[in-house]
């Protein structure tokens, strides 16, 4: 250090801060160590003795000086912990922190639980790269601290992560950057519901919901742009039209089978040749329209599948009239269709 450079540490001044690191450097390198406040401002002119007293004042707060009493003067001194006077040693197995290096750690709002669970870890980690040092302790501080500030950026951005909502909608931003794009706002609007239930069964937490979307909405227009007809002129359907391959490349994207695809194709071309409108590309409109029919017949076989069940329920509990003229052993006694109707009530058949 010369009378016009002083260097320092860029962690240790993101560790204590960069007034701090600068005076610590001055105390420790520039020979001025033990002299009094008044000898020490001169050759930090570029602060007044009110800064230099309180940059003072913060390195006594953490531990790092000790204030040597002389007459009327005081005179600091850089303490042990910082290393000073030292030797380069390797880290060794039973070295743990000393009591004034934890309640500098403690004066940074770290939790003294947190500081040992990180000892074994700092001691595997500079026994493997056979480092040496002057100070494992001020070390140590620096590795805790940036323990903790990572903890804290994880345990902050974890907050900020939710299961998306069932009423989830795009922020107005990633609307228009989809719609700057060229997707249709009209495809926007059809595909959120499907991304809210697809995103809810899944039971993912997120911070990056539009993000999300923006993706898939780009995925999933990509996907039906390449379903359209290459001719911008509309036109009428006609009557032997077929889907094109790039429509059942799309189709084995989802879980609809070809069988019943190809099965609605009649059904469309009769709907919209009696319509007699015009579009674009049937391939599009054709994809859509399998979509809405797979949902509607998927609904309608949950539905039929519940009324099986329960006529089955039913059947199951069915007490036959006895057939005329029989022996009257066979027929059922009031009393047991008594108790059987009490059982059905009890449970609600």
């Amino acid at each position: 250090m010369s009378d016009s450079t002083i260097s320092f540490s860029k962690d240790v001044a993101s560790t204590i801060g960069l007034s701090e690191a600068v005076l610590l450097e001055v105390l420790k390198k520039s020979g001025l160590e033990g002299t009094n406040l008044k000898e020490l401002q001169d050759f930090l002119s570029f602060w007044t003795e009110e800064e230099v007293l309180a940059h003072l004042t913060s390195l006594l707060n953490k531990g790092l000086i000790i204030e040597n009493k002389n007459g009327t003067l005081s005179s600091f001194s850089v303490k042990e912990i910082q290393g000073n006077g030292r030797k380069e040693s390797s880290m060794e197995n039973s070295w743990q922190p000393e009591k004034e290096l934890l309640d500098q750690i403690h004066e940074y709002g770290i939790p003294e639980e947190f500081t040992y669970s990180q000892v074994d870890d700092f001691k595997h980690l500079n026994q493997e790269k056979e480092e040496k040092n002057k100070s494992w302790g001020i070390k140590f501080l620096r590795f805790v601290i940036k323990q903790w500030r990572q903890k804290e950026a994880t345990e902050n951005q974890n907050k900020k992560r939710k299961p998306i909502e069932t009423n989830w909608k795009p922020e107005d931003e990633a609307r228009d950057i989809l719609v700057r794009s060229g997707v249709d706002n009209s495809f926007i609007d059809k595909e959120v519901p499907e991304f809210v239930l697809y995103w809810s069964e899944r039971k993912e937490e997120s911070d990056i919901w539009n993000s999300k979307f923006i993706s898939h909405i780009r995925r999933q227009w990509g996907r039906l742009q390449g379903v359209n007809e290459k001719d911008d002129v509309p036109s009428k359907i006609d009557s032997k039209w077929l889907p094109n391959e790039d429509f059942y490349d799309v189709l084995t994207l989802t879980d609809i089978p070809k069988d019943f695809a190809d099965s609605a194709i009649a059904e469309f071309i009769l709907y919209w040749k009696e319509t007699g409108q015009s579009h674009n590309s049937w391939n599009s409109k054709f994809l859509q329209h399998v979509k809405f029919q797979w949902q509607k017949y998927n609904q309608n076989q949950n539905a039929q599948g519940q009324n099986l069940m329960e006529k089955r329920i039913e059947s199951s509990w069915n007490i036959s009239e006895p057939v005329r003229n029989e022996k009257k052993n066979q027929k059922v006694s009031e009393q047991t269709k008594l108790n059987l109707k009490k059982l059905k009530e009890k449970h609600q058949i």
